[in-house]
């Protein structure tokens, strides 16, 4: 499948048979709740509710809470990454209920999309690179973008994210999406203005589709080696 494909399949979509991911929102909302309720966060110096929502929810699930979140593309992280977001933007700019499902099915999808080619382990932060990237293009169809508007969200994501390296699950990994959300509003932004990236920037592409296989060449080809620096230092500040 394409992009395209993929829109198409979700416009296709009965809400009843999508209904599920608002227990996404619901979960992921409670680990919200739970930092800020236990004193996890670090989210109160932020002055934004996306922000901080977003930040006690992932400080929350890295801390070690007992409360349950809905994975995307096999994990927790990515699912707040992605989920609330959708959710936060939606309930601010009252989109409706039907819409915030298609755009959560959406996101879900590219998502995995992306996350196919990248591999199932990468030197590069998937949460920011994939989740984020997947987050930008949802937001556009959720404010009524078209395909090709998607797809810009998806170039500038690429020109914008791409290259934060991971280096394990910890709370700090709070900050990193952040910075992947934040993109990803600027990008869908910039995106439903019609002012993508040139196809000449760096390893931006002229489709969606190539620029999701740049972004996995890199991560697989590029940085094969960086999961190996990344343990020495590790190491040494154990010695």
């Amino acid at each position: 499948m394409n992009i395209s494909d993929i829109v198409d399949l979700v416009n296709t979509f009965n809400t009843n048979d999508i209904a599920f991911l608002n227990d996404g929102v619901r979960m992921n909302l409670e680990l919200a709740d739970y930092a800020k309720n236990h004193d996890l966060a670090l989210s109160s110096s932020f002055s934004s509710n996306l922000v901080s929502t977003l930040t006690a929810a992932i400080e929350a699930r890295l801390s070690g809470c007992p409360l349950n979140t809905m994975s995307s593309s096999g994990a927790g992280t990515k699912g707040i990454a992605l989920i609330l977001p959708i959710h936060i933007v939606a309930k601010d700019k009252q989109i409706s209920k039907e819409k915030e499902l298609k755009a959560l099915a959406l996101g879900h999808l590219l998502n995995r999309y992306i996350n196919s080619y990248i591999g199932k382990l990468s030197p590069m932060c998937t949460c920011v690179m994939a989740s984020s990237t997947a987050c930008s293009a949802a937001l556009v169809y959720m404010f009524g973008g078209n395909k090709e508007q998607i797809g810009y969200a998806i170039k500038n994501m690429t020109g914008t994210v791409t290259g934060m390296i991971c280096d394990g699950g910890k709370v700090g990994c709070s900050l990193k999406v952040t910075t992947g959300t934040v993109s990803a509003l600027l990008c869908a932004k910039t995106a439903l203005n019609n002012a993508p990236l040139k196809d000449s920037d760096g390893i931006v592409a002229s489709t969606p589709e190539k620029c999701i296989q740049n972004m996995a060449y890199l991560s697989k080809v590029g940085m094969k080696d960086v999961d190996t620096t990344i343990v020495e230092i590790m190491e040494k500040k154990k010695a």
